[in-house]
C-alpha cells in the first residue's frame, strides 16, 4: 500500500511554484508508470505494465526516435473523468493550486497508485502573453502559442517550454517522431485518438468558452525531452478548437542536489557587501540580502527521469518494434530506429 502526502512548494520570495508530492510504498508495482532503459540507447516508457512508447537515442545523442504503441490495451481508462461537480468543486478554491491537489489524488487514489515511490512536482505551464502591440480581437494562431512555467526566484531548475507548433494531431496522433534535440524537443505526446464527434468535446468546448476549462495534464519525461498526456486528450482539442489556450499541469520527478561552497568566495563577497555599505549606508537592504541568500543557498531542484535497466541487449525490444513498424506499414523505419541515425 503506497503512502503519499504534499506541500506548497514555494521560492524564496514564498511565491507558490507548484505541488510537491512525496510518494512512499513498501514494494514495486507494476501498473505504476516507469522508463526502462538498456544497451544501444534503448528505452521503453510502460503504463500499467505495458509499453506505451519505445524508444532509441542516435548515437550522436541529438535526438531520439519514438514508436507510439496505438494497441496499448485500456489506455483511455488512465484516471477517471472529470466530471462537472469536480469543476464546480475546484471552482471554490485557488484555481491552480485546486487542480494540483485534485490531480494529485486522481493519480494515488487508484487501487495501483500510478507514481511509484518517488518525490515528485506538480507544476503549471500558462501561456506567454505577447509583448508586441495587437488588437484584443485578434487571436493568436495555435502553432504561435507558447506555454512557460512561472518565473521564480531561486536554483528551481524545473522550468518547461511548450510551443503549440509542437502540439500533436490528437484526431491521428503519429505512431513514430524524431524528437530532434539540437532544435529543443519538448514536444507534445498523445496517448490515443480522439473523435470529434463525442459530446465530452463539445461540452468542453462550452466551459472552454466560459473560462472554466481544467487544466491538461502532462507527464515530463526527461530521456525523451517531451511532454506525454496523461488527461485532457479532449480539453486540449476543445481548447485548439476554440482557439482559447488552456492551461497545462506538468507532472516530473524532482531531485535536489547541493552544489559544494567555495569558503575563500564567499568571504571576498561578503567583504564587498561590507565596503559598499560603506560607502553608501543608503545602499538596498533587499538587494544585499538577496545577494547573501543566492550566495549561500547552494540547494538546486531538478527533474530527471529515473529508470530500471533490465532491457539488457534489448533483442525483444528490437522485435516489438519491428512488428509494431510492420503491422502499421511503416518498416521503412526500422533499419533508422536500430542504427540509431536520423537518414
Amino acid at each position: 500500500m503506497a503512502q503519499y502526502w504534499w506541500k506548497d512548494l514555494l521560492d524564496r520570495n514564498n511565491t507558490w511554484q507548484g505541488l510537491e508530492l512525496m510518494v512512499r510504498g513498501e514494494q514495486h508495482s507494476d501498473q505504476a508508470m516507469e522508463m526502462l532503459s538498456g544497451h544501444h540507447g534503448r528505452m521503453a516508457l510502460q503504463l500499467q505494465g505495458e509499453t506505451l512508447f519505445w524508444a532509441s537515442m542516435l548515437k550522436d545523442h541529438s535526438g531520439v526516435w519514438l514508436v507510439f504503441n496505438a494497441d496499448h490495451p485500456g489506455q483511455q481508462d488512465l484516471l477517471p473523468p472529470v466530471t462537472s461537480a469536480d469543476v464546480e468543486s475546484v471552482k471554490k478554491q485557488a484555481w491552480i493550486s485546486g487542480w494540483c491537489r485534485y490531480f494529485a489524488r486522481q493519480l494515488m487514489g487508484a487501487p495501483e497508485p500510478l507514481l511509484p515511490t518517488r518525490r515528485w512536482l506538480l507544476r503549471p505551464m500558462d501561456l506567454v502573453n505577447r509583448t508586441a502591440p495587437y488588437s484584443c480581437q485578434q487571436t493568436v494562431p495555435v502553432a504561435h502559442w507558447c506555454f512557460n512555467s512561472p518565473a521564480s526566484t531561486g536554483n528551481i531548475g524545473c522550468d518547461w517550454t511548450l510551443y503549440g507548433e509542437d502540439f500533436p494531431d490528437l484526431t491521428d496522433p503519429q505512431k513514430v517522431r524524431l524528437v530532434d534535440w539540437w532544435w529543443g524537443g519538448n514536444l507534445l505526446l498523445g496517448r490515443y485518438s480522439i473523435k470529434t464527434d463525442a459530446g465530452r468535446l463539445k461540452w468542453w468546448r462550452k466551459k472552454c468558452r466560459e473560462g472554466t476549462l481544467p487544466p491538461v495534464l502532462v507527464w515530463y519525461i526527461a530521456g525523451l525531452a517531451s511532454f506525454v498526456i496523461l488527461d485532457g486528450h479532449y480539453r486540449l482539442q476543445a481548447a485548439i478548437e476554440e482557439g482559447i489556450p488552456p492551461l497545462f499541469l506538468v507532472l516530473s520527478e524532482l531531485n535536489e542536489r547541493e552544489f559544494p561552497s567555495d569558503p575563500e568566495h564567499q568571504a571576498r563577497i561578503v567583504r564587498a557587501l561590507e565596503q559598499q555599505q560603506r560607502k553608501n549606508p543608503e545602499c538596498s537592504v533587499d538587494g544585499v540580502n538577496q545577494t547573501l541568500i543566492n550566495l549561500y543557498d547552494t540547494r538546486y531542484l531538478y527533474a530527471s527521469t529515473h529508470s530500471r535497466a533490465i532491457l539488457g541487449e534489448g533483442e525483444s525490444w528490437a522485435r516489438d518494434v519491428g512488428a509494431l513498424l510492420h503491422k502499421h506499414q511503416l518498416g521503412e523505419y526500422l533499419e533508422r530506429i536500430l542504427n540509431r541515425v536520423s537518414d
